[in-house]
């Protein structure tokens, strides 16, 4: 085989750039990661929840299951949102 000038270099190239059919996610697909199921996915939001300031200041997000402490800890936390402690019977 004979040794390769620069112009045969170029000529290479050239052809590889227009006959690829495309970035090498065309040729090979990663794996998605399996999804987490909501459980692992509630214990993990919960987790970042009792890291923040506004949690451990609050003693009454402390007694409550992960899903209702998200919840309260949401509404407490959030702008023109004003949580209610009493519950006033209409009947």
């Amino acid at each position: 085989m004979q040794n390769l000038t620069v112009l045969d270099y170029r000529t290479l190239a050239d052809a590889v750039e227009q006959f690829d059919p495309g970035p090498w996610t065309t040729h090979f697909v990663p794996p998605e990661p399996e999804p987490e199921d909501v459980a692992t996915q509630m214990r993990g939001m919960a987790a970042v929840i009792r890291n923040e300031d506004s949690y451990k200041q609050d003693a009454e997000l402390h007694g409550l299951p992960d899903d209702l402490m998200m919840m309260l800890w949401a509404f407490k936390t959030s702008d023109n949102v004003q949580v209610i402690n009493e519950y006033v019977d209409s009947c």
